[in-house]
């Protein structure tokens, strides 16, 4: 199982890649595990997914960026 760090630094690649799809690409991959009988594997991008719309979700203060 991914940790929560792994976890948050794919969210943030995967945003730093995809912007506002990010979460979007993160559940079609695991909609892909899910299909090869992976479940372990989706719940870990289904995690992914929830962590990168929490990333895109947050008010962050004025002047700031997302790197």
């Amino acid at each position: 199982m991914a940790t929560d760090s792994e976890v948050l630094k794919t969210a943030n690649l995967l945003i730093d890649t995809y912007g506002e799809m990010a979460p979007a690409g993160a559940k079609i991959k695991a909609d892909h595990l899910q299909d090869n009988g992976d479940e372990k594997g989706r719940a870990v991008w289904l995690r992914i997914a929830r962590a990168a719309e929490s990333l895109l979700a947050e008010e962050r203060p004025k002047g700031t960026i997302l790197q």
